[in-house]
């Protein structure tokens, strides 16, 4: 199932400017779960499942994709990602992260550990080991994304974040696009569209957060030398308020 990350598109590219639409906050995330369309050239060919736990500051949070129906036997690939961290007065703090590609022809395995104390970052990547630098603002893939609804729930700009999920951590750039409406399975959703990249790019990733979801993602687009590659749409949350 390609691309590698694609679990991680729910993440890694949520990097936005301040919206400061709501009161602040510095609670957390209330805990949720969300269902995902996943669609590969404008074929549907399955599911992904977003689920976000709770245990007072303590999180966990679960991110699973796969193919379903006559697709499962095409495209026998399973994708899952699982990170845990605490939630702290300016945001998530992630201390573990697992990306696992499996039952298809090719095999992913990466694990990051955040050692706080020692001021590290310890990665395994397909076997590869890395330790770097641990840095402000450091965070994975699915801890990114709570970095970013937690910054709008708050109304709290986001400032420099680097994305770590493999052995090179990476910083991104992304423009407000302004409303949109988007057809999801809870209906008609107004959101905010955020781009990472500009037209001509060879990669440009296209995201919507929903003010009336608590910020929850309902669709994100991956276009590759402007055609579209990935597209993942909303099918129904728990734990948000009802649209």
């Amino acid at each position: 199932m390609t691309p590698r990350r694609a679990l991680g598109l729910l993440a890694a590219a949520c990097l936005l400017p301040a919206l400061a639409l709501a009161a602040p906050t510095t609670d957390g995330l209330p805990p949720f779960s969300a269902r995902y369309t996943l669609a590969f050239s404008g074929l549907t060919i399955g599911e992904a499942v977003v689920r976000l736990e709770r245990d007072g500051e303590h999180y966990r949070m679960l991110s699973t994709a796969s193919a379903k129906g006559p697709f499962a036997m095409m495209v026998p690939d399973r994708l899952r990602e699982e990170a845990e961290g605490r939630f702290s007065a300016d945001g998530p703090l992630p201390d573990r992260y697992l990306h696992e590609r499996s039952g298809g022809k090719d095999e992913e395995l990466t694990r990051i550990r955040f050692d706080r104390q020692a001021g590290k970052v310890y990665v395994l990547d397909d076997g590869r080991q890395a330790e770097l630098e641990l840095r402000p603002q450091m965070v994975d893939p699915l801890g990114l994304q709570l970095l970013v609804m937690w910054r709008l729930r708050s109304g709290q700009p986001l400032g420099s974040v680097e994305l770590v999920d493999d052995a090179t951590p990476s910083q991104y750039t992304v423009s407000e696009k302004g409303h949109e409406t988007v057809q999801t399975g809870l209906g008609a959703l107004d959101a905010v569209r955020l781009d990472r990249g500009q037209p001509g790019d060879k990669k440009v990733l296209r995201l919507w957060f929903s003010p009336r979801l608590g910020w929850l993602p309902v669709q994100i687009v991956q276009l590759r030398k402007g055609r579209e590659t990935l597209r993942m749409t909303l099918l129904d949350a728990h734990g948000v308020p009802d649209p």
